[in-house]
């Protein structure tokens, strides 16, 4: 038993910076989520432009368009929320309220991003973590005029 301890305690040492590397990867995908996706609150919706939002992005692979959330940052986090103990994890979830929603597409002739603004229901990923790591699919419920 003791010659056991001694070979197993210095391997758990060995193991326990792994455990933080983990714990700290996978909140990666959130902040990766939210550098991608959310919109700040302190400016207007109508001064972000997509020409500016797109710097130094890529539209997705698997779709035309990439969308950027206009909330409060913790009602995106509150998604995945079950109750005040635990984590909705490895699920889809349609949010319960519309966000305001900026989808910008690329422009055929190649001269910028054309932007539809509008107010939609969103269906997010929760991941492994219980916290939004993409959105899945997006349904319309009003247009917001563009300025």
């Amino acid at each position: 038993m003791s010659s056991s301890l001694k070979v197993l305690g210095p391997l758990l040492l060995l193991l326990l910076p792994f455990c933080g590397l983990q714990v700290h990867s996978q909140n990666l995908s959130w902040k990766e989520f939210m550098k991608q996706h959310h919109l700040s609150t302190s400016w207007e919706l109508t001064e972000y432009r997509c020409n500016d939002l797109m710097k130094g992005r890529e539209v997705p692979k698997d779709r035309n368009y990439h969308i950027f959330i206009y909330t409060f940052w913790h009602k995106i986090e509150h998604v995945c929320i079950r109750n005040w103990r635990d984590h909705y994890r490895n699920v889809y979830i349609w949010a319960q309220y519309p966000f305001k929603v900026i989808k910008c597409y690329w422009r055929n002739n190649k001269k910028g991003y054309k932007e539809h603004r509008s107010y939609s229901y969103i269906e997010f990923h929760c991941g492994m973590n219980g916290f939004v790591d993409s959105i899945e699919d997006i349904r319309l419920l009003e247009v917001i005029s563009n300025l």
